[in-house]
């Protein structure tokens, strides 16, 4: 009676934990094509963790597709919340990256006078900066961690999708900034050169 019930919860465990990586594979598997919808390359680290959850996987079955490794199966829904956090990490940084040629791009000109809301882009770039300094804590679980990720991911690349959106607009206000700053530079010109002929008049009628 005894050895059936340890068997019977030994299953339920077994069947919790393959649950558990069904969810895990589809989640990460669904995250990682996300992330690379935006640059394919970045989610090569992450497709990688999902090949070794499937290696993971087919050594916890045994000949007749039975559970028989539970440690294994265990292993394999590590390497899904790494593919996650991968998948994460590498977007993060990708969006990053992008954002930052994007402030480089329109330095010189307000852009919250077209983008509104780009203090608030510009606190989610801090906190994500702030997150990958932080990295991974061994006292938060995996899982957690690879959903903070991306949870800040999604933020950053519905920023840069908003910021990308504005670039018609901002190169519109670039291009009249450099307008203005090449007419008021010819006319300073022209407004100094007729100062200089003005003093030239006066200094030869005082040589008379």
């Amino acid at each position: 009676m005894s050895g059936s019930r340890i068997s019977s919860s030994r299953t339920e465990s077994i069947d919790q934990t393959f649950s558990h990586y069904r969810k895990l594979y589809e989640e990460a598997d669904r995250f990682a094509r996300e992330v690379a919808e935006f640059r394919q390359a970045i989610s090569i680290p992450a497709h990688n963790e999902l090949r070794y959850a499937g290696h993971h996987l087919l050594q916890a079955l045994d000949d007749s597709g039975t559970v028989a490794d539970e440690e294994q199966l265990r292993r394999a829904c590590s390497h899904c919340e790494r593919a996650m956090y991968e998948a994460a990490e590498a977007g993060i940084i990708s969006m990053l990256r992008s954002i930052a040629q994007f402030q480089k791009d329109y330095k010189d000109i307000v852009v919250a006078e077209v983008v509104p809301t780009y203090g608030d882009c510009k606190a989610m770039v801090r906190k994500a900066q702030d997150l990958l300094t932080r990295g991974r804590s061994k006292e938060v679980a995996a899982i957690e961690t690879a959903s903070e990720y991306m949870d800040a991911f999604r933020k950053l690349r519905d920023a840069s999708d908003l910021l990308e959106d504005a670039r018609d607009d901002l190169n519109a206000k670039l291009t009249d900034q450099k307008r203005g700053t090449r007419r008021f530079i010819v006319t300073t010109v022209i407004a100094l050169l007729g100062a200089l002929g003005a003093v030239a008049i006066i200094v030869f009628r005082l040589t008379l």
